[in-house]
């Protein structure tokens, strides 16, 4: 019973059964009938196992240091208002792991992320960090920015704000795995003596089964993350970063 509701919910439910639908397209449509079968061929390839690894390998191959800094900083993902903990899953990653270096480096803690609506993703940071340090009974120096919309706008307004408060620009660098490489060279590019911290990786290290190779919605989540990242690295490239 437990394989038969497994197979079912790999080949019926998203993404598989848009797959169906475009091979069935293939078969039924006259003209442009290579254009679903490709398409049927490159979704199937994105929502699996063995290819959102792929995609992500290169990404997440980042050389972490034991190089000291004097801040921790902490890129938005997402956050939820309306939920106990505000933070998003990868956003919650990111600022629980800064919170954990900062208390192990004994180090200010300083969050970015704004948003296009009110409350921003640094209010709702900030309502995190103080539940941690209610619940567990500690302190935290820490520092929030408010403005970013994107990486580009987190390196700006981070720059702006230490320079403001006469913080350092050697910084630990907390974000999610996949996104570590474009934020890096987003930061250098505006002065930043950045230290990795990746946290929350993708890529899933271990021998592939069959249902690896069955179509599903969280290996096309992380093709999608990949690929965004792959052609977010390739408009720096393209303006000059």
């Amino acid at each position: 019973m437990y394989i038969l509701s497994k197979l079912f919910t790999y080949i019926f439910l998203p993404p598989s059964i848009f797959i169906w639908i475009l091979l069935l397209a293939g078969f039924m449509v006259k003209k442009f009938k290579w254009l679903f079968f490709i398409s049927a061929i490159l979704f199937y390839l994105i929502s699996i196992r063995p290819i959102s690894n792929l995609l992500l390998s290169s990404l997440e191959n980042i050389k972490t240091t034991n190089q000291k800094a004097n801040l921790i900083v902490v890129l938005s993902g997402g956050s939820n208002p309306n939920d106990i903990l505000k933070s998003s899953p990868d956003a919650f990653k990111r600022l629980s792991y800064g919170i954990i270096l900062a208390k192990q480096n004994n180090l200010p803690l300083l969050f970015t992320g704004g948003g296009l609506k009110k409350p921003t993703e640094a209010d709702n940071a900030k309502k995190d960090i103080e539940l941690f340090e209610k619940t567990f009974n500690f302190k935290l120096k820490t520092y929030y920015e408010n403005k970013a919309l994107d990486t580009v706008g987190n390196a700006k307004y981070t720059l702006k704000l230490i320079k403001q408060k006469h913080l350092s620009k050697k910084i630990y660098l907390v974000t999610s795995a996949y996104h570590m490489k474009r934020s890096l060279m987003i930061f250098k590019h505006f002065g930043f003596i950045a230290i990795p911290k990746p946290v929350g990786f993708l890529v899933n290290k271990k021998d592939y089964n069959f249902y690896d190779f069955l179509p599903n919605m969280e290996s096309l989540n992380d093709s999608y993350k990949a690929i965004h990242e792959y052609f977010g690295i390739l408009s720096l490239y393209l303006r000059g970063y």
